[in-house]
């Protein structure tokens, strides 16, 4: 006898997809049961198969009509074609003990039995139940938007599994990803539990700060919702509130990348030159400044001793004497003697010695200034005098605990102009390639390092008025705090040197005033010059993964590792995590995100994506998502691309992107119970991306026309305040 909410039987089973026939008595496709009446064959409602103790629940992807005809002996007699009507359904998950779960371990049979899905079957799927208060398992608890099939039901999230293990939010222009990245936000921070959050988003278009602030009637930003604070950097150069990074944040990967270091002669110069001015500028002890630039010449004099001929022998000469005359200066006799606490293998003969002999080698120049040509002997001799006080002096020195050198990579403090001026030469210098060509082959790195100090569109980085920037003290840690959204501390990470106070770097300005907890920063990067807009991108995720990762050392920092999450959310994320060929020159940003997107879940770091255009995308990045909100998507490119990443039995799904609308978005992946079309809720307040009103403005009788002498003025960066409204 036929169950009242069966359906239909099995007559095909092939993996996850399953062929299914309907009663004949489903005339007009609805069955109606004690809870109401039921459509059948709806496309993306589920339809329950019991299979012994579990229930499997599939999605219906296809519903479609077939002919049998029969050959009867009798060849008078007419027969009419029978009519079958089929769904195909795609097997999703598993009701079992009253709970849901993706995923099945059996599967059902031919001839069995299908039915419709009861209201306590939806509730199970949806997890339409109150919140058990258990905030280390939070469950299904973000509601993001309602099922397009079963508007009753709010689609909801798991937060630790959407964020803990990556989520990508794709979709064509205009399809509603900004909205949706937005009300997703704002629905955790509607939680009433939820006291704290830490999210910075990366808004490369300038959209996201109407989403959490409004403006008051006098035009005054004010926080969207109540007792939840945002932060909103600007990259105009022009605003006092602008995004500041200062450039001793970057590492030497960084540098190189800016500056274009080409391998071979440019990019060793490089280091060796952030080295020197790292070491120079910090409070390290003489003794090891006097190290490198003994280390430095004696190098010097190697370089040339090799090229043998005129001028190297007076080159030699003139480095000697005067390294001498500095050696011959108390202060620096002193370092040295200090020095060889470090050192103590360091040979007896002092530096004046050293420098006496190669003199001697050298010779005298005749009577019209000129040297005689070095021999493989004379260089090797000088070679022999150097290398016993270079060789001890270039390995690391040993070190007590109160001391420890910089490097490269350490951000610490140094000052541009004796970087330009003094370590990069002095590390020209040093390069065994000869001192004219190794400056030639550095002059387009110099001419791009000069024209990236002197841009002003650059001052957010390297500063034109950056005199004081290194008098303040813990600049690092009050950045970090600044750009995670965390209050100010008590401590003296506020504090500046020499009692400065009024220092043009807004994080340190904001956070000695006393800033209060932000639970969104909106980083705008849009008016940032798109030459930098990778190595920016790139420097911040670094910093970030970095921070969490020294942060796991709970003897310094007091947490667990884990125990400080961060949500990165990345808008047009194909700009700056483009897919290609591994190069030499491949892009820093694309490095930084795979490597969050790999490591970062351990140390608390989620990646958020958000791309119009998932085919230029790190494929890298992409699959280490493990949720997905995909919106409209036309491109047979993009579908394609998609596809590759999902596993298959999502295909039949995917299918219908192109002809999803606006606000509407497939939900798929751990973060969910099961996968969904989900009409999103609607952002509000709305982010800055709504559609142009061209016909609105066409027609209208009276529109606000555009100050554009104002607008052009702050572009051309000439003062605003001297032109009346309306220019």
């Amino acid at each position: 006898m036929i169950r009242d909410d069966e359906i239909g039987r099995i007559v095909a089973v092939d993996t996850a997809q399953i062929t299914i026939e309907l009663n004949k008595d489903l005339k007009a496709l609805i069955r109606s049961t004690y809870e109401g009446n039921y459509e059948i064959g709806c496309i993306n409602s589920y339809i329950i198969v019991p299979v012994g103790d579990n229930r499997l629940v599939a999605i219906i992807t296809r519903v479609f009509l077939t002919e049998d005809s029969e050959l009867k002996k009798d060849k008078t007699l007419i027969t009419l074609p029978s009519t079958r009507r089929l769904m195909k359904a795609t097997l999703i998950g598993t009701i079992e003990d009253d709970k849901f779960s993706q995923g099945i371990s059996v599967f059902p049979i031919l001839d069995n039995p299908v039915l419709i899905t009861s209201k306590k079957d939806l509730d199970i799927i949806f997890s339409n139940n109150p919140k058990s208060g258990d905030n280390e398992d939070p469950g299904f608890c973000i509601p993001i938007g309602k099922s397009v099939i079963f508007p009753d039901y709010d689609i909801k999230i798991n937060p630790d599994v959407f964020f803990g293990k990556h989520a990508a939010i794709i979709g064509s222009t205009g399809s509603g990803k900004s909205c949706s990245i937005a009300t997703i936000i704002q629905s955790i921070l509607e939680q009433d539990d939820v006291k704290r959050t830490n999210i910075v988003i990366l808004d490369t278009n300038g959209e996201y700060r109407s989403a959490f602030k409004i403006q008051d009637e006098n035009g005054n930003w004010i926080d969207a919702l109540v007792g939840r604070k945002s932060l909103y950097i600007p990259s105009d150069n022009n605003s006092s509130d602008r995004l500041v990074i200062p450039y001793w944040f970057m590492n030497a990967d960084d540098f190189t990348r800016l500056f274009r270091a080409q391998p071979g002669v440019q990019r060793p110069v490089l280091i060796k030159a952030l080295d020197s001015a790292r070491n120079s500028s910090s409070n390290l002890s003489s003794c090891f400044i006097v190290r490198e630039k003994i280390i430095s010449e004696l190098n010097s004099i190697l370089s040339e001793s090799k090229l043998r001929v005129f001028p190297a022998p007076k080159n030699i000469i003139q480095i000697c004497e005067s390294l001498s005359n500095w050696f011959t200066l108390d202060n620096i006799k002193n370092a040295y003697n200090e020095l060889r606490s470090y050192y103590p293998n360091l040979p007896e003969n002092d530096l004046n010695d050293i420098l006496g002999s190669i003199k001697e080698i050298i010779g005298n120049a005749d009577n019209k200034g000129y040297y005689n040509k070095l021999d493989i002997c004379k260089v090797e001799k000088i070679s022999n005098k150097i290398q016993p006080l270079l060789s001890e002096l270039i390995i690391s020195p040993q070190l007590n605990e109160k001391i420890s050198l910089c490097n490269a990579d350490t951000p610490c403090y140094f000052d541009k102009q004796e970087f330009r001026y003094q370590s990069i030469p002095n590390s020209i210098t040093n390069i065994e390639f000869g001192y004219n060509k190794a400056r030639e082959n550095c002059s387009t790195m110099l001419l791009r390092m000069n024209r990236l100090f002197e841009d002003n569109r650059f001052d957010f980085l390297f500063g034109s008025n950056s005199e004081n920037w290194g008098k303040i003290e813990n600049s690092l840690a009050t950045f970090f705090r600044d750009i995670l959204g965390l209050a100010s501390s008590d401590s003296k990470i506020t504090a500046s040197k020499n009692g400065a106070v009024d220092i043009s770097i807004p994080f340190y300005n904001r956070q000695r005033k006393g800033a209060s907890r932000s639970n969104v920063v909106i980083v705008d990067l849009s008016l940032l010059s798109s030459e930098v807009l990778e190595n920016v991108t790139a420097l911040l995720g670094r910093l970030i993964l970095e921070l969490l990762q020294h942060l796991s050392d709970k003897e310094l920092s007091g947490i667990n590792r884990g125990e400080f999450p961060v949500v990165l959310v990345l808008e047009e994320a194909q700009n700056y995590i483009p897919e290609g060929k591994k190069t030499e020159e491949e892009s820093i940003s694309k490095q930084v995100f795979e490597k969050i997107a790999r490591e970062g879940r351990k140390y608390g770091l989620s990646l958020v994506i958000a791309s119009q255009r998932p085919s230029e995308l790190s494929k890298t990045v992409l699959s280490q998502c493990n949720s997905f909100i995909v919106h409209r998507l036309q491109n047979p490119e993009d579908l394609r691309y998609f596809k590759e990443i999902v596993p298959g039995i999502y295909n039949q799904f995917i299918e219908q992107l192109p002809s999803l609308a606006p606000r509407t978005a497939l939900v798929l992946g751990e973060c969910i119970q099961a996968p969904a079309i989900v009409n999103m809720r609607e952002a509000n307040p709305m982010p800055s991306s709504k559609n142009p009103k061209f016909y609105h403005y066409w027609t209208s009788s009276k529109v606000n026309e555009p100050n554009v002498e104002k607008v052009c003025a702050k572009w051309e960066n000439n003062n605003v305040e001297d032109l009346k409204n309306g220019g």
